[in-house]
């Protein structure tokens, strides 16, 4: 489960790591009582799941009142990945003089967590200049380990002693809290020496969240994330104006619009709920349904389009459906405007030729 990065801040803060003060603004009134209770200037931060935020436009500065409202006007209108935020962080400028990168990841191969650092920041994590990746102990990162990273990165000084703190902490978030990724991009070096993190991504692991009661009033705010988590749907919303629907991660992992993942053994109504979500995607403007039908039977999958097809209002939909009962499945689209294809192949080429 992915946060906003106000909560994921609350996180940090939690775990004593530094952070710019900073208010949520849910209306524009809001916007401005926070403006005038933090020091000037202030950033205005769109908070959306999607990445990309600040190249989209949805960070913005402002220095008086009337710069607050032009800039609260623009990010509350601003689509981002499909996503219209719901509220908006109003965050201290903090000035500084350099930028890092620091990320604790998952390795699930490994079975272990993974430090990541680089001594630029602001930057895709493949792009990094100078990164240092370095595997953790299960038990938590040693004194060892983190002057190993503080080392490669040249770091010396209270700079260094504030670095070991923060990345300590940082590790025993993710150990504690399950995350999948914690990250802080980027980690701001201010004039005065200190760091702070600027921006903050978390990633909690769904298959831990019934371990952490905390986070259960953490739910996604998106509301196709919110309903799909209901559904008990594996459900990962994306760019692109192609839905995608199938039973099992290998089916729909070339995905552009979402990715929902109906699982083994999906019933009619199972089915018609997930195709009704995808179909209610404002960025999406085709549908694409990929199902091998094993454990899930064809024919509750064609019920189950069938079903929203006949409520009306149904974008276009490209399918392969293989398996147990095809041939029923087949009849039962037939008179549809659902297009069947034999393979996933021929159905994606069609379904991005309708472009």
């Amino acid at each position: 489960m992915k946060l906003f990065e106000y909560q994921a801040k609350e996180l940090l803060k939690e775990y004593g790591i530094p952070i710019p003060r900073s208010e949520l603004a849910r209306n524009l009134t809001e916007a401005i009582a926070a403006f005038r209770r933090l020091p000037h200037p202030v950033v205005l931060k769109s908070q959306v799941l999607a990445g990309g935020r600040g190249k989209a436009g949805g960070i913005l500065a402002a220095s008086n009142e009337e710069q607050v409202t032009e800039a609260f006007a623009k990010i509350v209108n601003l689509e981002i990945g499909g996503e219209r935020p719901s509220s908006v962080l109003v965050e201290a400028s903090v000035p500084h003089e350099a930028e890092m990168y620091l990320s604790i990841t998952l390795d699930r191969g490994a079975r272990a967590f993974v430090v990541i650092s680089s001594k630029a920041g602001g930057v895709e994590v493949e792009s990094l200049k100078g990164r240092v990746v370095r595997k953790i102990s299960n038990r938590g990162i040693t004194k060892a380990e983190a002057r190993s990273v503080a080392k490669k990165l040249h770091l010396s000084g209270e700079k260094r002693g504030r670095f070991l703190r923060i990345l300590a902490n940082l590790e025993r978030l993710s150990r504690e809290k399950e995350c999948e990724l914690a990250e802080i991009n980027p980690l701001a070096v201010t004039k005065s020496g200190g760091l702070k993190a600027l921006d903050a991504k978390v990633i909690l692991d769904d298959n831990a969240l019934f371990r952490h009661p905390e986070f259960s009033k953490l739910h996604p705010e998106d509301e196709f994330e919110g309903e799909a988590s209901r559904q008990g749907f594996a459900f990962v919303r994306l760019e692109g104006n192609i839905a995608v629907v199938g039973n099992g991660a290998g089916l729909v992992l070339s995905t552009p619009a979402c990715f929902l993942d109906l699982g083994g053994g999906a019933q009619r109504e199972r089915v018609e709920a997930a195709v009704n979500l995808v179909n209610k995607l404002p960025n999406a403007d085709r549908i694409l349904v990929n199902i091998f039908g094993g454990i899930t039977r064809t024919t509750d999958v064609a019920e189950g389009i069938k079903s929203v097809i006949e409520q009306g209002g149904m974008k276009p939909i490209y399918a392969r459906i293989s398996g147990v009962e095809e041939r029923e499945a087949r009849e039962i689209l037939t008179k549809t405007p659902v297009h069947l294809y034999p393979s996933p192949l021929e159905a994606v080429e069609a379904a991005v030729r309708s472009q």
